[in-house]
């Protein structure tokens, strides 16, 4: 149980850090589109597009440290 909560906690950390990541690389985006359009887009998408970015980021965390606890082989001895 105690792996499986390691890894639950690695999952929400790296959905986390990609959500504000994201949110910030799009808001630059947007900044950029906004200067060379002159025209004023929706600052909020930058938080509908992070979302579903950092629920993949958090499903793959925790699916790829799930795969690594439970496929180590136990040292030889």
């Amino acid at each position: 149980m105690g792996k499986f909560v390691i890894c639950a906690g690695i999952g929400l950390v790296s959905g986390v850090i990609c959500f504000f990541l994201s949110v910030a690389f799009l808001c630059f985006f947007l900044l950029l589109y906004w200067g060379f359009s002159h025209t004023h887009p929706d600052m909020s998408l930058a938080y509908r597009v992070a979302l579903p970015v950092a629920l993949f980021a958090a499903l793959a965390g925790f699916i790829i440290s799930l795969f690594r606890v439970f496929r180590r082989v136990p040292a030889e001895k």
